[in-house]
């Protein structure tokens, strides 16, 4: 039995419905015909019942749906209408792939450290410097840690360059607009979202990055959750924040993808038995999606 034909009450209801509206019509024209002044007040109700009846179906269609959390033509993702749903009318995804997982930095948004410099007044070879015992530090993952405060982790950035002890406290005091925003963010978590995608967010990251740059991370409220560094104290590549984000989440490792913009990270959850892109630019992680089976 064909399981997508539409229902015998449906188009009986389809039918009846045109059969009205095409009697009406042919109505209006005998009375048109025969001169009849009935004709104005007829024309005028067929143009209403033209407009109305399908306009109440729809508000008829989406109020059934909404009471009963169905996905129907009339939703307001209907441009999923023609996707497969669960019994509660969820959209289910094409393929293998259940579970999209976005690193932040330099993926959703921009970590944007040498911008951030340059509008304190540095020069290029004084942000080169400064990056050294900062950013490029293996003290820059205590950020992501969580562990520490940040005056303890300045004073540790100062240990590695003491010269330029007052540059590194004025530059890091705090780090409001280091993550800059990228305008496609938010609407590709929708539209993975509306394919029927779970997605979320797995980063290494500060809580004052989170907190010092809420424009860039507004889209966090578009996604089903996710893991912050800071907030449980573990980091990429590390297997127990992969570990953490299955057990919190219930994911499926096989049908589980990560995208980040490091190959370390992306390895580590390949072995964990996950999917994963190394992220170059949107085209081409979009290109290696769909090569997975991921449509949207």
């Amino acid at each position: 039995m064909n399981q997508n034909k539409t229902p015998l009450y449906k188009r009986i209801l389809a039918i009846l419905g045109i059969v009205i509206l095409v009697g009406m019509y042919v109505a209006l024209l005998v009375l048109a015909l025969i001169g009849s002044p009935a004709t104005k007040d007829l024309f005028f109700g067929c143009v209403a019942a033209t407009v109305a009846v399908p306009i109440l179906l729809w508000l008829l269609i989406w109020a059934i749906g909404a009471i009963t959390g169905r996905h129907t033509v009339a939703s307001l993702d209907a441009m999923s209408s023609n996707k497969q749903h669960d019994k509660f009318g969820n959209v289910i995804p094409d393929g293998e792939i259940d579970t999209v997982v976005f690193d932040i930095g330099n993926v959703l948004t921009d970590f944007a450290w040498k911008d951030f410099l340059r509008k304190k007044g540095h020069d290029d070879a004084m942000i080169g410097r400064i990056a050294k015992a900062t950013v490029e530090s293996d003290d820059w993952v205590e950020y992501d840690k969580g562990n520490l405060t940040n005056d303890e982790i300045i004073a540790r950035f100062v240990e590695n360059d003491p010269e330029i002890k007052d540059i590194l406290e004025d530059a890091f005091k705090n780090i409001d607009g280091i993550i800059t925003k990228r305008d496609r963010t938010i609407p590709w978590i929708k539209a993975l979202k509306t394919a029927g995608y779970k997605v979320l967010y797995l980063s290494n990251f500060s809580r004052q990055a989170l907190e010092g740059c809420p424009e860039a991370m507004a889209f966090l409220e578009e996604t089903d959750g996710g893991i912050l560094s800071f907030r449980d104290h573990v980091v990429k590549p590390g297997p127990e924040i992969y570990h953490l984000l299955e057990e919190r989440y219930d994911l499926t490792p096989s049908k589980t993808v990560f995208i980040d913009d490091t190959a370390v990270n992306i390895e580590a959850a390949i072995n964990l038995g996950w999917k994963g892109i190394v992220y170059k630019d949107y085209d081409q992680v979009k290109e290696e999606l769909e090569g997975l089976g991921v449509r949207y």
